[in-house]
């Protein structure tokens, strides 16, 4: 597997080749210092993983996500956290977004393990960043109907709303009148249908669903 590193420091390209070469999977890794060198390099290297830095010089990360996208599973690796960024990474079509921070060799390998699968990837604290988000958001209009209801039991369809709008599973058990494991046990099972491994990665997907 080849890895693209981008960030315009060079300290955290070191520090995240280090911890590369310990992910037993990545056989070449490469590095670019901003979005437009990270273009070019992209082309010639072929990446199967991008790790893409957020705010860099000439170009950042959201504005080369578009392009790096096309070529390769793009991981968003930043300190900024704030859930405008972490949204809109998301929908110009990362896979993954992760803070510099709270990483280890197992977290980066997992991440990459699960994008190449095919799945999202959240690290700690962006889903509750992503979560607070989908509770801002106001639920006065009448709502459609979620293409994903489709795949879940109308009972589990019915919880993950809930969770989406930001409610606690002890929220959702007064409010339907269920024990707080029955409501886990449906969000459990909703992750399997969906695919997915964690809440916010499922609110996630259904905050997308309702959207289309």
């Amino acid at each position: 597997m080849k890895v693209l590193v981008v960030d315009d420091n060079m300290i955290v390209r070191m520090g995240l080749r280090r911890v590369l070469e310990q992910v037993r999977d990545v056989e070449e890794v490469e590095e670019a210092a901003d979005g437009v060198e990270a273009i070019e390099v992209a082309r010639s290297f072929e990446p199967d993983i991008v790790l893409l830095d957020v705010r860099m010089p000439r170009m950042g990360g959201l504005e080369a996500l578009p392009t790096l996208a096309g070529h390769a599973s793009v991981i968003m690796m930043t300190s900024a956290d704030d859930a405008e960024t972490i949204a809109a990474a998301m929908e110009s079509g990362a896979k993954g977004y992760l803070i510099h921070a709270r990483l280890g060799v197992e977290e980066v390998a997992g991440a990459i393990a699960a994008c190449r699968g095919g799945g999202m990837v959240l690290g700690p604290g962006v889903g509750d960043k992503l979560s607070l988000q989908a509770a801002s958001v106001s639920t006065k209009s009448e709502p459609r109907a979620n293409l994903l209801a489709e795949r879940l039991t109308e009972r589990e369809a019915e919880v993950l709303e809930a969770a989406a709008r930001g409610m606690s599973n002890q929220d959702i058990a007064a409010e339907q009148f269920l024990s707080a494991r029955t409501v886990k046990n449906y969000i459990n099972s909703a992750y399997v249908k969906l695919g997915v491994h964690s809440r916010a990665e499922a609110i996630l997907l259904w905050k997308e669903a309702e959207g289309s």
